[in-house]
């Protein structure tokens, strides 16, 4: 494959995007299953609770029931106590905290579980409490000492080793989210939470084959789970395995469970390995399923064809694009025109091809790549005057420097103007020096001594 069609390939964003309301591995504090551990955690833990005197006893018998039955009840009688100027346990406190929490009334349940913690510092199921709240709300640093706190104090529940193991994934702490999560997992190997984070973990950090055994086993549990799959499909990438991304995709497409976007990755992934027939499908089948933001991937998509000269691909899914939307960048747009002024040329519509072009110039002015377009058009009909100003313009843009040169060396070269073109080329030479450029320059250089007479 050449420099420039690697170049060329490379421009696709070949990642795949999981896309569920919750991210795999971050725990479910809205399950059945959480919400059943947290009911539990009413209850009284004698060696890590607040103290509780005779009269405290007594109420706290009295309350247990209302919680069962009637938390309405037991939400004013808790009020009433931890509101009264006597002083009270932390426990109530707790208490309160967590039918607020349950009422989802978090703010109110925050400052009754840090009441409970001022009041009990060593207050271990307060402290755990407290990291599932601010967990809920997103704020997995302050759930991150929290939890830390609690297993301090002794908590070794497997949930909360998951929960604390997802907030070292989303700060970034991998190694300890891996020693989190193994306690987890070893606790509850059937808790696909944990196994998901664990794996999730491994790919964040870039061990890509620990994380592809993991999802493997993920796969084993549940091999229509197109979730699985497509994690997987991120650490092949990661590895830049692209046969074994694409077969993935293709199980998930199998599965019924495809999207643009992996649709998109899948015609990326066939452009890399140079299969431009299954490519083309990839991105014809994701045209079916694009919304009008997803316009900008498709003219990329056929760019990406038309570059690598699969014209009749190219042309069928320039086809099926709507440049109409309000959502389409200025440079999709002309992206867009140059396409189809690629195609018209291909097709011998040398006019329309211009006419394009020339409306991709009004959008980007600037644009090298589009300005040399222009100029070997103009070349083609005779008019090398302008072709020769668009050039100029074409090599004040870095990025399209270098070609804008060759190609003006090449429109010399026709002209045999071989003197003037050495100038052209030792600029060419100085921002690439490559052997092809460096044999172009001895070879014009011969050939202008030859034009002169010169031995």
């Amino acid at each position: 494959m050449s420099i420039l069609r690697s170049l060329a390939i490379a421009t696709l964003a070949l990642t795949a995007i999981v896309s569920n309301a919750r991210e795999m591995g971050e725990p479910d504090l809205a399950s059945d299953e959480f919400m059943k551990r947290f009911t539990a955690t009413y209850g009284v833990l004698s060696e890590k609770e607040p103290p509780l005197n005779d009269i405290e006893v007594v109420m706290l018998k009295k309350v247990a029931p209302l919680i069962r039955i009637n938390k309405t009840q037991a939400q004013n009688f808790l009020q009433s106590m931890v509101n009264s100027e006597e002083k009270h346990s932390a426990s109530f406190n707790y208490l309160l905290g967590n039918i607020y929490f349950e009422n989802n009334e978090f703010l109110l349940a925050e400052n009754q579980y840090k009441a409970a913690i001022e009041a009990f510092p060593d207050f271990q199921r307060a402290w755990t409490n407290l990291g599932v709240l601010k967990l809920k709300s997103g704020d997995t640093k302050s759930a991150l000492i929290a939890f830390l706190k609690a297993v301090e104090l002794g908590d070794s529940k497997s949930g909360t080793f998951g929960m604390l193991g997802y907030c070292h994934f989303a700060e970034g702490n991998y190694i300890s989210a891996e020693v989190a999560y193994n306690r987890a997992v070893l606790a509850e190997p059937n808790n696909l939470d944990w196994l998901e984070g664990k794996a999730q973990t491994y790919l964040k950090a870039e061990r890509y084959v620990e994380a592809i055994r993991m999802q493997d086993e993920l796969i084993a549990r549940r091999p229509r789970h197109a979730e699985y799959w497509l994690a997987q499909t991120n650490a092949y990438l990661g590895m830049k395995d692209y046969e074994k991304a694409a077969r993935n995709l293709e199980i998930i497409r199998s599965l019924g469970d495809i999207d643009f976007q992996s649709l998109y990755l899948l015609g990326g992934l066939y452009g890399k390995l140079e299969m431009w027939i299954p490519a083309r499908d990839a991105y014809l089948e994701a045209a079916a399923y694009a919304r009008p933001g997803d316009t900008n991937f498709l003219i990329q998509a056929a760019k990406l064809l038309s570059y690598n000269k699969e014209m009749e691909s190219a042309q069928q899914l320039y086809s099926m694009i709507d440049p109409s939307g309000e959502e389409l960048s200025s440079e999709a747009l002309s992206d867009f025109k140059v396409v189809g002024a690629d195609l018209a040329a291909h097709a011998g519509d040398t006019a329309n091809a211009i006419a394009l072009l020339e409306e991709a110039e009004t959008i980007n002015p600037t644009n090298g790549n589009t300005l040399i377009r222009l100029a070997r058009l103009h070349a083609e009909n005779g008019n090398l005057a302008k072709a020769y100003l668009l050039l100029d313009r074409a090599e004040m843009d870095p990025k399209s420097e270098y070609n804008a040169l060759m190609t003006r060396i090449k429109f010399l070269i026709e002209e045999e103007r071989f003197a003037e073109s050495q100038t052209f080329v030792g600029r060419a030479l100085q921002l690439d020096s490559n052997e092809t450029t460096k044999s172009l320059y001895t070879q014009i250089e011969q050939a202008a001594k030859a034009s002169t007479g010169q031995n």
